[in-house]
């Protein structure tokens, strides 16, 4: 039977977590005394969030309460990751590092834009493309071309998504290992924790959100409601695979 995926409700974490769990056995020679620890389940993210009571004009608790409830004990939730570094950092180089397909319509009707006899595809934000490969250390990598020139454009632990042609509209997300700086024309070369399918002048999108379905850890949070001020809730995610509940339904409660 599959699994239910509900939604996370609009409101907003005051607190956030996006780490990985990757289970291992230990052991040892009894001849030399080597380590011979292996991995021994799959690795998953864990997640972890607070919200706020008074949030979404007071009807935080509300929406925390419901979730419980949809939840059921046995259902899952679809979250969303919040940056791994500062989170104004990322919010405010944005619009430098990310662009979103636009689509228009005419009396309800899918419109095409064409430049000669050459579809015309419009953006929003600023059009990044990239080339996969390995870096000068053999690392697999990505070189993107269309970054504002000499800054700062990635940092470790964010992630980035290389969407293989304009009609990929999911993409292929993996993390950035090192921080990686543009040169005088506005490329560089993004070192990544895992390779990317052979791409060449795919549309990317740097400091995207990560996202997966999770299930609970322990006991649904409770929460006291105070005569003043806030009060919160604070959540503790486990990655759970479709596969593993045979396969999910995603579910909007909220709109």
């Amino acid at each position: 039977m599959s699994r239910r995926v509900i939604a996370w409700p609009p409101v907003s974490a005051i607190g956030s977590e996006w780490s990985w769990e990757t289970p291992r056995s230990d052991s040892r020679s009894v001849f030399t005394g080597a380590d011979r620890g292996t991995r021994v389940w799959r690795e998953r993210r864990l997640a972890s969030l607070t919200a706020r009571g008074l949030d979404v004009d007071g009807m935080g608790a509300g929406y925390m309460e419901m979730l419980k409830r949809h939840l059921g004990g046995v259902h899952a939730v679809r979250l969303y990751s919040y940056p791994v570094n500062w989170i104004p950092e990322a919010w405010r180089d944005a619009p430098d590092r990310q662009s979103a397909r636009l689509f228009w319509t005419a009396d309800g009707s899918s419109l095409d834009w064409s430049a000669g006899a050459a579809p015309l595809f419009w953006y929003d934000g600023r059009l990044l493309t990239g080339t996969t490969g390995t870096d000068a250390a053999g690392w697999p990598s990505v070189t993107v071309s269309g970054l504002r020139p000499s800054r700062l454009v990635a940092r470790p632990g964010e992630f980035l998504t290389a969407f293989a042609d304009h009609e990929d509209r999911a993409g292929h997300t993996v993390q950035i290992t090192a921080p990686a700086r543009s040169d005088g024309d506005g490329v560089a070369v993004i070192r990544l924790f895992s390779p990317l399918p052979d791409l060449t002048e795919a549309r990317v999108n740097i400091g995207v959100a990560d996202t997966g379905a999770f299930l609970p850890v322990g006991d649904y949070p409770r929460a006291v409601q105070s005569l003043s001020g806030d009060w919160s809730y604070s959540w503790s995610f486990r990655e759970v695979f479709a596969e593993e509940v045979g396969g999910f339904i995603e579910v909007n409660p909220w709109s």
